[in-house]
């Protein structure tokens, strides 16, 4: 179905995040009280109805982006299908809002103003001045606290032309989020990848806010196009005393948390850092799959080839750097360049081919024969003269890779020994850049009886009574 799209439009300040949260019931827009918040384009199904757009607030007088804003802005009323006009009913029609009203009335789509703000039906009363400013469609409501909101729906649906019946849009492969430091490149990648300008790229740091859902469609060089979701998140930093931005970084950490995989972009000129190597924890503790993309791979070429460097041992420093930052990261890695489109499609085979991996199933035979070959490998140390042992092990789930492993006593595993097991794992099986979720089901057996003896399949039968560890924490 091909879904008509409506514009949130109006200056800065006047509830526009607001509302978008209202009427997509969510929580993806920044909120906070200061103008100039909401810099990129929100976009969010409504009810399965219509597509609606969150844009930028116009005329913030402090805000650097200003005027790179009002040209976007003005570009999707170009293409809107109805216009929502959002006004503040508690400070009457500013010039501001004049100036808007007179662009707005040289549009042939559909118009609504609506007058955020309006708490009470009391309040109606003062609002004379807005119904006299000459658009048919006027409703007042309060996006706070949801007055009027089914009001507003109805108004647009009624306006809005039938959605075309168009083929059935081929299923998505991959949901991944874009995360990495500020100003690593991630917006000009978004809009790389979307082939066109939905996210506001400056120098500056800090500039995008929301994390920015994107859905798009690749052709490949095969001649076979793909769809898939891309989340352009905000920079995340170790700490920051700017409140937009703390909530900014809290969306961010939400977006992982929704997407199937994790690209983390690296910066080739200055290479891995401490803040990389704490994203990189927190995507395997969110149990995603990781995949590292190097950008600004066209400015580190040419800088080599200034200094007569060679590419393959740039290269090869640059994953000793990693190495030594992030020891046991086995991520995919991908040079590319979001300026020059360099790599673009070798990242996206990437993230289908990972998105794959997450759905691998292990048989059971094959992960006992694999764990007890790397147990008689290198058998687990005594902890307090007690000697940790797994009885039977099989695969609970997938994204992430689930595995429940029966044994006697999780106290007595040395605390690098889970590593060891999953190192094992990926030498074994398809598993790079999957996160690998343990959980420890303890069985204990009295030392030297014939229970002590039984055979991983009668261990199994015995399990639902034994006690359950989860989550045993990892090192590095």
């Amino acid at each position: 179905m091909s879904l008509p799209s409506v514009l949130l439009f109006g200056r800065t300040n006047v509830g526009k995040s607001t509302l978008f949260n209202r009427l997509t019931k969510s929580k993806t827009a920044v909120v906070y009280d200061q103008p100039g918040v909401t810099r990129d384009f929100l976009t969010a199904t409504v009810d399965g109805l219509f597509q609606l757009t969150d844009s930028g607030g116009l005329f913030a007088p402090t805000d650097a982006f200003t005027r790179a804003i009002e040209a976007r802005v003005t570009e999707a009323l170009k293409k809107a299908d109805a216009v929502v006009w959002v006004v503040d009913g508690r400070c009457g029609l500013t010039p501001t809002d004049l100036t808007l009203a007179e662009q707005l009335r040289k549009l042939k789509v559909p118009r609504i103003l609506v007058i955020n703000k309006v708490d009470r039906s009391e309040d109606e009363e003062d609002l004379a001045e807005f119904y006299k400013s000459g658009f048919e469609i006027v409703i007042p409501i309060s996006a706070e606290h949801d007055r009027n909101i089914d009001v507003l729906k109805e108004a647009v649906v009624r306006a809005l032309p039938k959605a075309e019946v168009c083929a059935v849009d081929a299923p998505i492969v991959a949901k991944f989020a874009l995360i990495g430091r500020p100003n690593v490149g991630k917006s000009s990648l978004t809009n790389a990848l979307l082939g066109e300008e939905r996210a506001l790229v400056s120098a500056t740091a800090g500039t995008t806010r929301d994390a920015v859902e994107c859905p798009f469609a690749w052709t490949f060089k095969t001649g076979q196009t793909e769809r898939f979701i891309l989340i352009d998140t905000a920079g995340v930093r170790k700490k920051t005393s700017d409140s937009v931005e703390f909530y900014a970084s809290v969306r961010t950490r939400a977006a992982m948390a929704e997407a199937d995989i994790a690209v983390v972009l690296l910066d080739a000129l200055t290479g891995p850092t401490a803040l990389d190597k704490l994203l990189l924890n927190e995507v395997a503790t969110l149990g995603k799959g990781c995949l590292l993309a190097v950008n600004k791979w066209d400015l580190a070429r040419e800088q080599l080839e200034r200094d007569g460097e060679d590419i393959v041992q740039f290269q090869k420093k640059f994953l000793e750097a990693l190495r030594k930052v992030c020891p046991f990261t086995d991520a995919p890695i991908v040079f590319l360049s979001a300026k020059t489109g360099d790599g673009l499609e070798v990242l996206l085979k990437e993230i289908k081919a990972l998105r794959q991996r997450l759905s691998t199933k292990l048989t059971t035979g094959a992960l006992n024969r694999c764990l007890q070959a790397l147990q008689l490998r290198q058998p687990p140390s005594a902890v307090g003269g007690k000697r940790f042992k797994i009885y039977y092990a099989a695969q609970a789930g997938q994204m992430p890779v689930a595995i429940k492993v029966f044994c006697n006593r999780c106290a007595w595993m040395p605390t690098t020994y889970a590593r060891f097991l999953e190192n094992g794992l990926r030498k074994t099986f398809p598993l790079s850049g999957c996160s690998v979720k343990w959980e420890w089901i303890e069985k204990p057996q009295k030392e030297g009886s014939e229970t002590e003896k039984t055979t991983a399949g009668r261990a199994k039968r015995a399990v639902p009574r034994g006690k359950r560890v989860q989550n045993v924490p990892k090192d590095g």
